[in-house]
């Protein structure tokens, strides 16, 4: 590869990061002219992942969750004890005999952030508009499925009719909007849901976003649950793990998450920070391209044709060494991965025995693939049979995820003793899963924030999960399988009321996951996160056994915090404007040393591969 090019492309990049720095900290100032007098209270969060929509009905990013959580309310929440179902907006519920009509009884009293009135007319919206509009139904088309009606008979009752039993009753945790907004929107796809101030009725609307900068959210000191405890809740953004650490130390941030080993030790006896190793209910996992393909089967995008076939994947699955990477990447802060419900929920979590389970086993892999008819060419490199194509793929991995990097030239490693060559690249979250959904990729990493009711994130590999054309913006599939019995399984799970039998049938899918190997999860690592303990206290974790504060399902933890002590703040320099204003600077020199950094971790990369 020409060395001029490399090196242009890194300055470029350094020149757009400093840029995108100079950037933050003219906002922060223009922000601080107009609020200097407020001196609002502040919990800065950092976060490396971009927002691409405030539409709660097309978020499909974790920050996108968040936010949503945070700005709308549901009528289901999941408790912080347990993760079982607990009132949220509905303050109780009734099935009827036939268990074919439920009654929710609508919480009297709920405002919405502009001071209107919330009332079961807007839940009643909010289903019907799922029902109908496929757009608002994207993200959780499997709550709305068996809803033969939905009415509001009055203020603060919502009854929903249903075509069959389903156990999706409970699980009802979508965002309810307010209709005399919501009513007015033309083309719900479309729409991204960026007219400031935010209307919603949770305990933080977003009042401000700059791309790739921040996002501030304003307390809504009217909550129903108890009105935050602070002011604003800031989402700053940092390219590198390294700059969220470091402003954490300088006093920038309050609450860093995804730490990897190294950093989470390196914080350890750091004077006023509290670390948290706390279960997750996240996956980290490999996804193949199985043949990119509309729901009618056209095929597109740039898939490699050998991933079609079944015995090419199980081949690389016996080539991950799964003890390795927990041992190497993870410093031991992490469990195998196998099915694709997290141990966390050991209620539908699977894991294989005997002859099911797949070893590392790298001659077992050769020996797939010797008798399904891939000989090695003089390279060494196996060929396609039926394509002619040698066996090189493309592995692409996030750019702000140093752990996936390394476990990328791990997978190189080897894969390559299996006669298969991989192309590491990696990118941001945003355009790689842009290319995902284009179906221009070969192999992927990928991972999920799995919730307590595992229908939505086994939907992802039903056929119906699909796209119906091939312009890559509807986002369902995961990996673009399509299985008949899975479909089969998935429909039956979600009428089963018996938990046992449920889980039964959950765990016959998870097997058919697991042997077909469209995706393969590599581990479940844990948690690990840092907070300013002498400025927050409070944090509800979720679970309350070795629970998280950051990626919950519900708010609680923001919800919670409390700051320490105010007048120590006001008296070491000012209020959290002063932070945030002085952060800028901060920034600015921290996130110039994580170029320098970035630059250094590619070129050792670069010498590696």
């Amino acid at each position: 590869m020409p060395i001029a090019p490399r090196r242009w492309r890194r300055v470029t990049a350094g020149l757009a990061a400093l840029a995108c720095v100079a950037g933050l900290a003219s906002s922060n100032a223009a922000y601080a002219d107009q609020t200097a007098d407020e001196q609002p209270t502040q919990l800065v969060v950092a976060v490396s992942q971009s927002v691409d929509t405030f539409n709660p009905f097309l978020s499909f990013f974790a920050i996108g969750y968040t936010i949503s959580g945070l700005t709308y309310d549901s009528l289901i929440d999941w408790s912080a004890e347990d993760y079982s179902p607990v009132p949220g907006l509905a303050t109780s519920w009734e099935e009827s005999p036939d268990r074919l009509t439920w009654t929710y009884k609508i919480r009297k009293g709920v405002k919405f952030s502009d001071g209107t009135p919330l009332t079961a007319r807007d839940a009643e919206f909010t289903f019907n508009l799922m029902m109908t509009d496929e757009a608002a139904r994207a993200s959780s088309a499997d709550l709305v499925e068996k809803f033969e009606s939905v009415d509001a008979p009055d203020d603060y009752t919502l009854v929903i009719k249903l075509k069959e039993p389903t156990n999706q009753m409970l699980a009802l945790d979508n965002p309810i909007v307010p209709k005399h907004i919501w009513e007015k929107i033309d083309n719900l796809g479309e729409y991204k849901n960026f007219d400031f101030p935010l209307v919603g009725s949770g305990p933080f609307q977003v009042v401000e976003f700059k791309t790739d900068q921040f996002i501030r959210l304003k307390a809504n000191k009217d909550y129903w649950g108890g009105a935050p405890k602070y002011d604003e809740l800031i989402f700053r953004y940092y390219k590198t793990p390294d700059a969220a650490v470091q402003a954490l130390i300088n006093g920038s941030v309050d609450l860093v998450s995804g730490l990897t080993p190294a950093q989470y030790r390196g914080l350890e006896g750091q004077k006023g920070i509290t670390r948290n190793q706390a279960q997750n209910r996240r996956t980290s996992s490999i996804t193949f391209n199985v043949g990119a393909q509309t729901r009618d089967g056209k095929p597109f995008g740039d898939g490699h044709p050998a991933l079609k076939d079944v015995r090419v994947r199980q081949a690389m699955h016996h080539a991950v060494n799964r003890e390795e990477i927990i041992e190497k990447v993870y410093d031991g802060m992490a469990t195998p991965g196998v099915s694709y419900i997290p141990r966390i929920f050991s209620n539908y979590f699977w894991e294989p025995e005997g002859p099911e389970k797949v070893e590392f086993d790298i001659a077992k892999g050769n020996q797939i693939l010797d008798e399904a008819g891939y000989r090695k060419g003089p390279d060494g490199i196996r060929v396609d049979p039926k394509s002619g194509r040698p066996l090189s793929f493309r592995l692409l991995h996030h750019a702000d995820n140093p752990q996936y990097a390394t476990i990328a030239q791990y997978l190189k490693g080897w894969w390559k003793e299996l006669g298969i060559d991989i192309k590491v690249q990696s990118t941001d979250s945003t355009k790689l899963n842009d290319m995902l959904y284009a179906g221009k990729f070969d192999v992927i990493f990928s991972g999920w924030g799995v919730g307590p009711d595992p229908t939505s994130i086994l939907s992802l590999y039903t056929c119906d999960a699909l796209p119906s054309d091939t312009s890559g913006t509807e986002r369902n599939t995961d990996t673009f399988y399509c299985n008949e019995r899975f479909d089969e399984l998935h429909e039956q799970q979600k009428l089963e009321t018996d938990l046992t039998k449920r889980a039964e049938l959950i765990a016959e899918m998870q097997k058919i996951l697991y042997t077909e190997a469209p995706v393969i999860t590599l581990v479940y690592a844990d948690q690990l996160e840092a907070y300013r303990s002498d400025r927050w206290t409070g944090f509800v974790k979720q679970p309350a056994e070795r629970g998280m504060i950051s990626g919950q399902q519900g708010h609680w933890a923001f919800l919670s915090a409390t700051p320490v002590v105010e007048t120590q703040e006001e008296s070491a320099g000012g209020s959290r404007i002063g932070l945030v204003l002085g952060g800028g600077a901060a920034v600015l020199v921290v996130a110039a040393a994580a170029v320098l950094v970035a630059i250094r971790r590619r070129q050792t990369a670069d010498e590696r591969e």
